[in-house]
């Protein structure tokens, strides 16, 4: 992929992104009006900042690593996956210190279908574009 070609995939990540984060925002939003689920602002604030930060470190990263050296990608999607899980377990740690072991089940259940989504886009994004070189 030359340098055109490498930007407009990680802008249309971004897009993606973003929209499957709207998306997910007014799903669980839709829920706490209709009374299913009970406050989850915070769990949901944590998630979708979350996905976002990661989603835009992950895909300047890629950019950098596509244009400058494109044969250690298999070695960048590797260590994008230890970091993400790490990066997430820290972020469940936080919560579990600010909140408590009592309020815990919110967060996890919000959080893992934010990171599940994300994890599925990105793979599925990435497949894709490798598939096609």
């Amino acid at each position: 992929m030359d340098k055109k070609d490498v930007e407009r995939a990680c802008k249309r990540y971004l897009a993606q992104l973003l929209g499957i984060i709207v998306v997910l925002f007014v799903i669980c939003e839709s829920l706490m009006t209709l009374g299913i689920v009970g406050d989850i602002t915070m769990p949901l604030t944590v998630s979708w900042i979350f996905m976002l930060t990661l989603g835009f470190a992950v895909s300047l990263i890629w950019k950098k690593v596509a244009v400058s050296a494109p044969d250690s990608l298999p070695t960048f999607f590797t260590a994008v996956s230890g970091f993400r899980i790490l990066i997430a377990l820290s972020t469940l740690l936080g919560c579990y210190i600010a909140v408590g072991r009592d309020n815990m089940g919110e967060y996890l259940i919000v959080f893992m279908v934010f990171y599940l989504v994300s994890l599925a886009h990105h793979s599925m994004f990435f497949a894709h574009i490798n598939n096609k070189k």
